[in-house]
């Protein structure tokens, strides 16, 4: 006899108390769905991508309060529309932010000894942080982040569904989020923008 899959309520109980195969189980089911809105909001595969791993990376994060969610899928669809009015409010500074990036590389390598060993520091905190995460989501996010790979090719190399390498890598940025948080001037952000990301 077929299991009975649990309701959406039993998921989101399970998902506050912090149960991860909850999680995935939402990631699977829901993906697709707020992907879909995601590219109706924006018109663009690649900001819709980048819209819904944001999306499941605050649900992750904000688990505690989904208990009292009646309409996941409405949700859903005001979390990507709030992610989408968000980007878009800061698409006028997205030059500036590039020179920011650029500015703050310059100063790295030209500053002085004690500054450069702030950002070694920086550095170790977060390569500390990748160590910690369960190994096949620190295996998917290195692959992807350290070697360029996309989520197709991350997939068939660790044998998993595209989706199950995609709910990897949103958990693991949560993980590392929280992580950092410790950590002032945003070190994850710098780090990330600064390596390879596919979509996949």
């Amino acid at each position: 006899m077929q299991a009975i899959p649990p309701s959406e309520n039993e998921l989101l109980k399970r998902l506050a108390e912090g149960d991860a195969t909850a999680y995935r189980e939402l990631f699977v089911r829901h993906w697709d769905a707020v992907y879909s809105s995601a590219l109706l909001l924006s018109r663009s595969p690649d900001i819709a991508e980048d819209i819904a791993q944001e999306v499941f990376v605050t649900l992750w994060e904000k688990r505690a309060q989904l208990v009292q969610v009646e309409k996941l899928e409405s949700y859903f669809f005001v979390m990507a529309r709030n992610q989408l009015y968000s980007r878009l409010r800061k698409l006028s500074s997205q030059d500036a932010y590039r020179r920011y990036l650029l500015d703050y590389q310059q100063e790295v390598a030209h500053s002085g000894a004690e500054a450069r060993a702030e950002f070694k520091e920086l550095e170790g905190a977060i390569h500390s942080a990748i160590r910690r995460l369960p190994p096949q989501q620190q295996k998917a996010f290195r692959m992807s982040r350290f070697e360029g790979k996309g989520h197709e090719e991350i997939a068939q190399a660790m044998g998993v569904s595209r989706i199950t390498i995609k709910s990897y890598i949103v958990q693991a940025l949560a993980s590392l989020r929280k992580f950092l948080a410790h950590y002032p001037g945003v070190p994850l952000l710098l780090y990330c923008a600064l390596q390879p990301v596919v979509g996949g």
